[in-house]
């Protein structure tokens, strides 16, 4: 029993490591995008508990971005 907890964490410390250690190209800046609502679409009004299947996004917030400057 005992070895078999020295193997797992030996193969878990290397998964992890590998996982660390792998290279990522960062994101490329775009314009942040908000989604639209349909023209004619009716606005969903809900009262209590209810599955909403296709949801509309009346407001997203401040779209608005600036460079971070150090």
């Amino acid at each position: 029993m005992f070895w078999v907890s020295i193997i797992m964490a030996v193969v878990s410390i290397a998964i992890s490591y590998r996982a660390v250690n792998q290279e990522h190209d960062a994101p490329d800046l775009q314009e942040p995008k908000a989604p639209v609502i349909e023209k004619g679409k009716p606005l969903g009004v809900v009262f209590g508990k209810v599955k909403i299947t296709s949801g509309t996004v009346y407001w997203w917030g401040d779209i608005s971005y600036r460079k971070i400057r150090k």
